[in-house]
């Protein structure tokens, strides 16, 4: 039975009188061309936000605590006691381990972040492990959002640094905003710039662990022996120096053997807590040094400071260096936020904020460039982080879509030997876009969290592109089939196709959604998901109302002549 004979259905009268009513197809044009610019309008607007990959939920955190350089041991104890206190406080947390003057045992994040490095006495980690996630309502880093200002409030005592460092989602990186300071003409310099940018990231609401990853200037005490003295006075340097370090530092004299230890114990001989001094001031030293006394062979005693010299040194700072350039990192990390947004905040504040001292020139991947007006001495800062790689990794997918685009554009050009249509057919795939962006706004109404545009979106809609032009190219087929072997009018013939191919694609749209869903729902796949929704469910509508309208002048052409 031919298509003549039928009543035309609703989808394919309303279709044809779209296509033969000159205003209505105005309208259809302009409804897409506002949807689309609003869709992207949402990304500057912040209606979206997007972020390379979302927080990850995980059993266990760890803490970095920093105290300033020279101080002792002790002090970054009393940092960490505290910390773990506050943390039993909690239900969620079950232990946590913590690591005097050295890293945590070493993971692939450590390794990166340069736990290994560390063995000062100022320095400690702390490794905090929490209840499986199926054991708790709030997800680690909602736990990690809420504990880390009470903790910060009632441990930051000695100027300590505490940062919270959470399992990466993605790769891990040495912090989430990380900026280079190049440059500058010594150390100290550089120091105090990558101090004003550290200030600059304290004004951003969603910064938090801000830290300028430089030793702080310290001065110290350096005791030199005068031998002559030692010899005229008949005591033995040796006695002298074994003297001043039992006295200070001490030293293991011997070993004991028990039956139940596993290993040999070692006895070890320092003087007791008045080695101690009231005041780390030269005056101090020098006092202690007169207390303690040396017999030498006559039974006289000598006091140490007849031998020994107190001269006040600056120690030297560590120098950090890549790629055989000295730097020094200021480093943030973003609180529940993707890094973009601070990280293009704290750009702007550094444009106003520091002109008046710095010529400031842009350079590649939004770096600056500041040459200080009265020295002449010219800093670089280059952005590294997670938010690098997000950047690389957002520019790489886009640049892997445009690749896609191109290649299915040429493919149908082969195909059909006009490039309007071809033209037509990839215009209405690239559509799919307002989809996914909508997608992720009412994701993000509907979730407690930020639903981010992540990696993985954007890996969903390079797949729709291909899903979406088989839509397009469905009923531009079976339009070109009826004019050319039925020899039916053009914009009825797209009408009747239309219709006939409207049942089978939303079957294919419906397959799409309901195997997406399951993905929604995921940490990391999420993105994906929404992506893949969206995306296809707006394609159809597309399919059904813009692609008509597309592929019209191309299939009056192929009706004129005949093909």
């Amino acid at each position: 039975m031919s298509h003549h004979n039928q009543k035309p259905k609703l989808l394919e009268r309303i279709i044809h009188a779209i296509l033969d009513h000159g205003a209505w197809k105005f309208t259809i044009y302009l409804i897409t061309l506002l949807l689309f610019a609003g869709s992207i309008y949402m990304i500057p607007l912040e209606l979206v936000k997007a972020k390379m990959l979302p927080g990850k939920d995980s059993d266990t955190f760890s803490l970095y605590v920093d105290l300033p350089t020279g101080s002792a041991v002790k002090d970054t104890k009393e940092v960490t006691s505290c910390i773990a206190n506050e943390l039993m406080k909690e239900k969620d947390i079950l232990s946590s381990s913590i690591f005097l003057a050295e890293g945590q045992p070493l993971d692939f994040a450590g390794m990166v972040k340069g736990s290994a490095m560390k063995n000062g006495q100022n320095e400690a980690e702390m490794m905090v492990n929490i209840k499986r996630k199926e054991e708790r309502t709030e997800p680690s880093y909602k736990l990690v959002q809420r504990i880390r200002p009470i903790i910060k409030k009632k441990c930051s005592f000695h100027d300590a640094n505490i940062k919270f460092i959470e399992l990466p989602a993605g790769p891990p990186t040495l912090a989430d905003i990380v900026a280079e300071i190049y440059g500058g003409k010594s150390v100290e310099s550089r120091r105090a710039f990558a101090l004003k940018i550290a200030d600059i990231f304290k004004k951003q609401k969603s910064l938090v662990d801000i830290d300028v990853l430089a030793d702080d200037p310290t001065t110290g005490y350096s005791l030199v022996l005068n031998n002559n003295k030692v010899l005229e006075s008949g005591v033995g340097l040796e006695q002298v120096k074994k003297m001043l370090y039992i006295a200070f530092e001490g030293s293991a004299i011997g070993v004991i053997n028990k039956n139940n230890a596993e290993n040999q114990i070692p006895i070890f001989v320092r003087l007791d807590d008045s080695r101690l001094l009231k005041t780390s001031s030269k005056k101090d030293l020098e006092a202690k040094l007169k207390e303690l006394q040396l017999m030498n062979p006559m039974g006289l005693m000598i006091p140490l400071s007849s031998f020994v010299t107190v001269k006040k040194i600056d120690e030297a700072e560590t120098i950090n260096s890549k790629n055989l350039k000295n730097i020094v990192n200021v480093i943030a990390t973003t609180d529940m936020e993707s890094q973009i947004y601070p990280l293009l905040d704290s750009r702007t504040m550094m444009l106003e904020q520091l002109s008046k001292d710095y010529e400031i020139t842009k350079t590649a991947l939004l770096g600056l460039s500041f040459k200080d007006k009265k020295t002449g001495e010219v800093f670089d800062l280059v952005w590294d982080g997670e938010e690098k790689v997000t950047i690389d990794t957002f520019i790489d997918l886009g640049g892997a879509f445009i690749g896609a685009l191109v290649l299915i554009y040429l493919l149908m050009v082969v195909y059909y030997k006009r490039f309007a249509l071809a033209g037509a057919i990839v215009l209405a795939s690239f559509l799919s876009l307002i989809g996914v962006i909508v997608g992720h706004y009412v994701m993000d109404l509907l979730t407690p969290d930020t639903f981010y545009l992540t990696a993985t979106s954007l890996i969903g809609f390079i797949g729709l592109i291909g899903i979406n032009s088989r839509n397009s190219l469905l009923i531009a087929d079976f339009t070109k089939q009826l004019i050319l072997e039925k020899h039916i009018e053009a914009n009825r013939a797209i009408a009747i196709a239309t219709a006939t191919r409207a049942k089978p694609i939303l079957l294919t749209v419906l397959a799409i959604v309901f195997a997406s869903s399951l993905l929604a729902r995921d940490a990391v796949f999420g993105g994906l998901g929404v992506a893949l929704i969206g995306g296809t469910l707006f394609a159809y509508l597309v399919s059904l109302f813009f692609v008509p309208l597309a592929i019209q002048n191309s299939m009056k052409d192929i009706e004129k002549k005949g093909e």
